[in-house]
């Protein structure tokens, strides 16, 4: 089951309630990737990319 398969069907279980504020949280984050400075750079890097990344960081990055 994909990401948004199981998103959806989480939704349809939610409440009404829940559902808003998740649409409400959706519409946010949507405007903010528009508009925010680094929103270009989002999605630039595969997984695989991101990782190595991640595991630089944490190996080289937190040495004192």
């Amino acid at each position: 089951m994909t990401n948004r398969e199981q998103l959806i069907q989480e939704l349809e279980q939610a409440p009404d309630d829940l559902v808003q504020v998740m649409l409400d949280f959706l519409h946010r984050v949507k405007a903010t990737r528009q508009t925010h400075p680094l929103a270009k750079f989002s999605g630039i890097l595969s997984n695989s990319e991101a990782a190595e990344l991640q595991h630089t960081i944490k190996a080289d990055c937190r040495q004192l």
